[in-house]
């Protein structure tokens, strides 16, 4: 078989079927079965892959970018990877088959409307998703442009669309009143596991999430081995994981949480603070609806403590350090909470 010959299913002399390719010399991959239709479908979904690795398309399809992107870029990097499948599986639900150079404003504008209208995907998406699925798109696009290995998948930056995205969602104001935190918090304390003593997984969260005031992956993601008792401290962050833009700090324990944290540990299952990473987004829902809070949702407590915080005048550097944001942001949400904001400018 020359080097030219492209990727074929072939069956050896005791009947099981491989792959045959050319990598340099001649390669074959086991497809360990002798059921031919079986073979079919696993070389296929080889061939697939093959492609990907191996295709140098100077106009690849949408789907190709997003797997290059997703392999190259965001396992491994990102903290937030295990997100990324269900967005990518969106995108390519309209855009997948599309040539780059064949995208227009228009598709990222009938994007929206599918995506709003529930069409792709399981429910109907706010704007703020549809947003960040565009924004994952566009980073995917220069991706393909700057710093797809090998260099010869490269992609010229005129081929690439405009893709419009939908205005910025307005900031969420809800902050939980004192009367509220309190409910919650004689919720939490009484709340244990139906079939065991052990305090719920929804407590354990919400406790973390009222006392440190991290988003909802640090917490879900949250390992024992992280937790330093000696010390006081917990590090969010897992080791050899780069930080990102959305910065996962150390953070001390304040005395509630300390306690809370001890009874967890005495009755931990595993090594993860609340025995899995899964949603927590139904169990809030319903203790919501059985407290009646309106509108609760995992980030209303951060934004409650970092409001209560800036009322309580303290330095709006310290809250960006606590909640792993930059100065300038916190600044532009919580300036005008604090005690002596614009206070010289009357009187």
């Amino acid at each position: 078989m020359g080097k030219k010959s492209p990727p074929r299913l072939l069956p050896d002399r005791a009947g099981n079927y491989y792959a045959h390719y050319w990598d340099g010399r001649s390669q074959r991959k086991s497809l360990r079965t002798n059921d031919l239709f079986i073979a079919t479908a696993r070389f296929e979904g080889w061939l697939k892959a093959f492609n990907n690795d191996n295709l140098v398309d100077d106009d690849p399809t949408v789907e190709q970018a997003l797997s290059l992107w997703f392999d190259q870029w965001i396992t491994g990097r990102m903290i937030s990877a295990k997100r990324y499948p269900s967005l990518i599986k969106n995108l390519n639900r309209l855009f997948g088959n599309m040539r780059i150079s064949e995208i227009t404003r228009e598709d990222s504008r009938n994007y929206f409307n599918v995506r709003s209208a529930g069409v792709i995907g399981r429910n109907k998406a706010a704007t703020g998703t549809i947003r960040r699925e565009l924004e994952a798109l566009r980073a995917c696009f220069n991706f393909m442009c700057t710093k797809v290995e090998p260099r010869e998948r490269r992609i010229d930056a005129k081929t690439l669309p405009y893709i419009e995205l939908p205005p910025e969602s307005l900031p969420r104001e809800r902050v939980l009143s004192e009367d509220e935190l309190q409910l919650l918090i004689n919720a939490c304390e009484q709340h244990c596991q139906a079939d065991s003593n052990r305090m719920s997984r929804i407590s354990r969260f919400i406790f973390l999430a009222m006392e440190t005031a991290q988003r909802k992956t640090s917490i879900l993601e949250l390992t024992w081995s992280r937790v330093n008792f000696d010390r006081g401290m917990i590090t969010f962050l897992p080791e050899g994981r780069a930080q990102t833009r959305k910065r996962r700090v150390p953070l001390p324990m304040s005395t509630r949480l300390r306690s809370v944290l001890e009874r967890a540990y005495d009755e931990r299952i595993n090594d993860t603070v609340l025995d899995t990473s899964r949603s927590i987004d139904y169990q809030l829902k319903l203790m919501a609806s059985q407290l009646r809070i309106n509108d609760l949702s995992a980030h209303v407590f951060r934004h409650t403590w970092a409001t209560r915080k800036a009322m309580a005048g303290l330095s709006l550097h310290k809250i960006a350090m606590f909640l792993g944001d930059t100065e300038k942001t916190v600044r532009q949400n919580y300036v005008h909470l604090t005690p002596d904001y614009l206070s010289d400018a009357v009187d």
